[in-house]
């Protein structure tokens, strides 16, 4: 079995942390030593919230589907990434007296993100299920249902975990939506590796989007799995996928127009409840029930992460306040 993903960052954060605390020299450094405080203090709270934080490992095993390099790529990626707020976690960290845990959202946003301040497909580890790529309304949940009908356990499998294709096809016609419209989210699943076929292939592109003969079968992967059962309705994901998605109600538009270029952490969250707020309408009118999918469920799942955020936004409110008063000159 390959090591654990978790075990083999955590080798080489505590060897780079040797390093940052000018323990040990690394050989391209000729003899320098060093002593990089902050980057050392970094380093030593993204050890240990990987070593006590379930929800990291998890992460990390899921969305780079087990593979060590992708996991090595990704946490460097993450050190860097101007979307985690590492001066916050290291002054956060300081004035606690106690171990600052990182929280999975830090993660999700640099998974997500990568090195923009908005999503970007090309780049994102991330794929935006959302998508759609007709004027169908409930398309917007198609992705989300193809691969929650892999991952049910009543779906007939062969002994590998492929799903025919015409089975999926068939399944998808049930709830309305054409062939075309079930083949091209199976090439977009594909290629952002959600899913995989039985070939082991992905799919060009040309001018009129992803092209190519459909496999005999597909099966999931972890990272589909993991967009269906952790990312789906959750804040990080869709604050990211609200200018990425095609929105079918103008006043949902409207809403979104209203501070279209605010980074503020109480805008982002408006915007993330009403995206989630007219997905969850677009779903109850859409008709769709399958078994092995349920919108409304993925919602109460991921709420407290809303609330979270909610308490967040009241917090620094409070901050504010209690700032402004203490430089307001009646304070004086």
């Amino acid at each position: 079995m390959p090591p654990r993903p978790e075990l083999v960052i955590e080798k080489r954060l505590v060897f780079a942390l040797k390093i940052a605390e000018g323990t040990v020299s690394h050989e391209v450094l000729h003899g320098v030593g060093l002593n990089l405080s902050n980057i050392a203090a970094f380093l030593r709270v993204l050890l240990y919230s990987i070593q006590v934080n379930s929800d990291l490992k998890e992460i990390l095993s899921n969305i780079t589907a087990g593979n060590i390099r992708a996991v090595v790529e990704f946490v460097t990626h993450f050190i860097g990434s101007p979307n985690v707020e590492a001066e916050k976690i290291v002054i956060f960290h300081a004035q606690r007296g106690r171990p600052y845990i990182i929280p999975i959202h830090e993660f999700s946003k640099a998974a997500i993100l990568g090195d923009y301040s908005h999503y970007v497909a090309n780049t994102s580890l991330a794929m935006n299920v959302f998508d759609t790529q007709s004027s169908d309304r409930k398309e917007h949940f198609l992705c989300l249902m193809i691969v929650s009908y892999f991952l049910a356990g009543s779906t007939v499998k062969d002994r590998d975990g492929f799903i025919q294709t015409k089975r999926i096809v068939e399944e998808m016609q049930k709830w309305g939506f054409l062939p075309a419209q079930t083949e091209n989210a199976l090439r977009r699943l594909t290629n952002k590796r959600l899913i995989e076929t039985t070939e082991r292939i992905t799919f060009e592109e040309d001018l009129v989007g992803l092209i190519g003969e459909i496999p005999e079968g597909f099966r999931p992967t972890s990272i589909g799995a993991y967009h269906v059962q952790r990312w789906a309705a959750n804040f990080a994901y869709l604050d990211a996928m609200v200018f990425d998605t095609p929105i079918f109600d103008q006043d949902t538009q409207d809403r979104f127009v209203e501070k279209l270029g605010s980074f503020d952490i109480a805008d982002r969250y408006e915007r993330a409840l009403t995206f989630r707020n007219y997905l969850s309408a677009t779903w109850e009118s859409s008709g769709l029930r399958p078994e092995y999918f349920d919108w409304n469920e993925s919602v109460r799942e991921s709420q407290k992460d809303f609330t979270i955020v909610l308490l967040a936004i009241e917090t620094i409110a409070r901050e504010r306040m209690r700032n402004s008063a203490a430089t307001s000159p009646s304070a004086r």
